[in-house]
């Protein structure tokens, strides 16, 4: 069993991390609180944003500032990695021994997590077809916008950035240093070539959708600016129209009363010629 002062460290960092996987839990939950509302909303005005609200809030109020996109994959990857952690370092403490090669996550959550990132892109870039182009508006469009590049940007910071050079190599060196690390003394070399390829194989796929969803991103603009712009020249149209409509209808009533003051004046002048 490992020593004092490394299971006074290990139960500090357990503590922090079930910290973290309550708070992150607590966000994922407001999360999809706000989604549902934000849905319930939708469907009730059929796709008509006009009088939907432009923000939809959970049931926490001081963690709305987290509510950033509709698919709930910005709060729900860091759920799922502080959860593992907290996992990790129970096991830990209870002296149960671990391979460190994905440790603490399992297998393949890495291409879980940037999985998830491309879901919550392509959920972004559907919603995007359900609404009324006729009502919808540039705060919308940004609504769609935030789901589509916080979850891939949660994705990408969350498996290069924290777990990669940071979580595992630490867990790793806490593992190896309480004695708890099993060796694998089976064929090293074949796990790591399959480690790279697998990474080579989610770069590769998360290019291929990055290259889709710019694609689809610039289809979209061109058919909303289209749209605009054949709006606007039929809104122009219309106006004009009106306007003469209003010129002519006030210079007949002006020449009407012309002729009825022309009339007027020609009563009041026999009359008093009359009288004269």
């Amino acid at each position: 069993m490992f020593s004092n002062p490394m299971k006074k460290r290990i139960s500090i960092l357990f503590v922090l991390s079930l910290s973290a996987a309550s708070f992150a839990f607590l966000a994922f939950a407001n999360n999809i609180c706000a989604i549902a509302r934000w849905w319930s909303a939708f469907a009730s005005s059929g796709g008509d944003t006009a009088g939907m609200p432009n923000f939809v809030g959970g049931f926490l109020p001081w963690l709305d500032w987290s509510v950033v996109d509709y698919s709930s994959v910005t709060t729900l990857i860091p759920a799922l990695g502080f959860t593992c952690m907290t996992i990790a370092l129970g096991r830990m403490l209870a002296g149960r021994r671990m391979r460190a090669g994905d440790f603490p996550f399992f297998r393949g959550s890495d291409q879980l997590n940037v999985a998830l990132g491309l879901f919550g892109t392509l959920w972004g870039i559907i919603v995007i077809g359900y609404f009324r182009l006729d009502t919808v508006s540039m705060a919308n469009l940004m609504h769609c916008l935030h789901t589509a590049l916080f979850s891939t940007l949660m994705a990408v910071v969350w498996v290069f950035m924290v777990d990669r050079p940071l979580i595992r190599p630490l867990f790793t060196r806490l593992l190896e240093k309480s004695g708890l690390a099993e060796t694998d003394d089976g064929d090293l070399a074949q796990a790591v070539d399959r480690l790279v390829v697998r990474l080579g194989a989610a770069s590769d796929a998360f290019d291929r959708r990055q290259r889709e969803f710019e694609e689809a991103s610039a289809r979209r603009h061109a058919q909303f600016e289209a749209d605009f712009e054949r709006r606007l020249a039929a809104y122009q149209q219309e106006f004009d129209a009106r306007q003469k409509e209003y010129v002519e209808f006030f210079r007949r009533r002006i020449d009407e009363l012309e002729r009825r003051a022309a009339t007027a004046e020609g009563k009041l002048r026999k009359v008093a010629e009359a009288v004269i």
